[in-house]
């Protein structure tokens, strides 16, 4: 009999771990990167359940060495775990996390910064712009790299945000990604949010009309450019650049374009593209087939030509 109890209550405990190990759990710590780097104790730490047709969440503290757990998670299934904490006035967010049966154990860290309003140790940006010809019209997709070398986020406010050129008579302004909460300022695009330590993209697009056959798109950088590159689609029209240089052609996804290029370009420096030759007559493209195009076409040339150069950067 006392051989039947032992025997019943291993088989029980047996059971017991098993149904715990189907269980999923997310844990790790929060951690700040800013030198010296150490965890974050009693912080608040946010796990949004992301599903088909729902979504739930569940919310911790940080315990005395900065460690967090979420336990008996779902395993399987079609949804994914996101997590978050607000720190120094920020919120930063983790990657995508699946729990899988062979892996229904996920451990990560989730990484802030000490903040920083010290807007002057941003490096200037690189801007891409391409200008794509229509009848009548242009359409510009630009995408703004900003860098940000140090170990802490940069910070800004509504009343001091981050300024970004703007072509004047710009229309259509359309911001597809980046953004936090953008509005168009007397010619510039506005926007407040943080500068994490490593490289930020923005990207947005317009159009102008254009009235007469010889058009000018001019931009003035507020904080200056650390490089201009300026991609012309290549049909027909002519193009000349003030501080800008011919780089010859190059090929994309939609033909071949026209680049000009140059920099560093100083703050309030004015850089202007002349097109010469625009058909007239308006040809306006579908609003929400131009936006995905420009996101795709913007975003995909900017990173072949930042990948080609990457290497000479180096040298």
């Amino acid at each position: 009999m006392a051989w039947s109890l032992c025997a019943f209550l291993s088989i029980g405990h047996g059971l017991a771990y098993a149904a715990d190990a189907e269980e999923g759990v997310v844990q790790g710590r929060v951690m700040t990167h800013t030198a010296p780097s150490h965890p974050i104790v009693h912080q608040a730490v946010h796990l949004e359940i992301v599903e088909r047709a729902a979504s739930s969440a569940q919310d911790t503290v940080t315990d005395a060495g900065g460690r967090f757990r979420f336990r008996r998670l779902p395993v399987g299934g079609i949804r994914v775990f996101v997590l978050s904490t607000e720190y120094g006035g920020v919120r930063y967010s983790g990657e995508r996390l699946a729990l899988l049966p062979d892996a229904p154990v996920r451990t990560v860290d989730l990484v802030v910064y000490e903040p920083s309003t010290d807007r002057a140790a941003l490096r200037p940006p690189v801007v891409f712009a391409v200008v794509e010809v229509a009848r009548g019209a242009l359409r510009v997709s630009v995408v703004q790299r900003l860098e940000n070398p140090t170990d802490r986020t940069i910070v800004s406010s509504p009343r001091d945000p981050l300024v970004f050129p703007l072509s004047p008579g710009a229309q259509s302004v359309r911001f597809l990604s980046g953004w936090v909460d953008p509005r168009v300022d007397i010619g510039t695009i506005t926007d407040a949010f943080p500068v994490t330590p490593g490289r930020t993209e923005v990207a947005y697009a317009y159009t102008l009309d254009a009235r007469q056959s010889e058009v000018a798109v001019p931009w003035v950088f507020p904080d200056g450019a650390g490089e201009v590159d300026v991609l012309v689609a290549d049909v027909g029209v002519k193009a000349s650049a003030d501080g800008l240089a011919a780089r010859g052609t190059v090929e994309g996804p939609t033909g071949r374009f026209l680049r000009w290029s140059g920099g560093p370009i100083s703050p309030r420096r004015r850089v202007v593209l002349r097109l010469h030759g625009v058909p007239l007559a308006r040809d306006p493209w579908p609003a929400a087939a131009a936006a995905g195009l420009a996101l795709l076409l913007a975003g995909g040339l900017a990173r072949s030509l930042w990948r080609a150069r990457r290497p000479a950067a180096h040298a």
